[in-house]
């Protein structure tokens, strides 16, 4: 089977059943299935809360047994996230499974805004504050999402 008709089943599912804060979609879904956009509402009770996070998914033709490159296009202040808007979520390396669906993908990178790994990080300032002074880590966090994400 197809990366396309593979991905096109994905669409589908996820149409059907939404993943909760979350939305992707093909960016061109007539003429290219391996590159979708979408975006995270950030979840409440969080400092990113109120925020709509946007990003871009790129599957290989070898998807769905190489995970697909995820990256943030809206600038967030996250241990787990570079200022350039990689990800640092094991899923999306080495515990990528060809039996995750993209709405699982979705709901994991959902879940990161909400339960930071502070064991590894991109964003190194943002790591060192958010295991060294939390309030301050809390208020930058929110700063960015007023200033980028709404």
């Amino acid at each position: 089977m197809s990366v396309s008709k593979v991905l096109t089943i994905h669409y589908g599912q996820l149409q059907k059943n939404p993943a909760p804060l979350c939305f992707a979609e093909p960016k061109d879904p007539s003429t290219n299935m391996l590159h979708w956009t979408g975006w995270i509402e950030g979840p409440p009770d969080t400092p990113f809360s109120g925020g709509r996070f946007h990003f871009v998914i790129d599957f290989s033709v070898e998807f769905p047994f190489k995970p697909p490159a995820v990256r943030f296009t809206t600038q967030i202040f996250h241990p787990n996230i570079s200022t350039s808007g990689e990800i640092c979520l094991d899923i999306l390396h080495s515990q990528w499974s060809p039996a995750l669906t993209i709405r699982g993908l979705l709901i994991s990178v959902c879940l990161l805004l909400t339960d930071q790994n502070s064991e590894h990080g991109l964003n190194k300032e943002a790591l060192k504050l958010f295991r060294t002074d939390r309030q301050t880590y809390d208020q930058l966090a929110k700063q960015w999402t007023e200033l980028y994400a709404k």
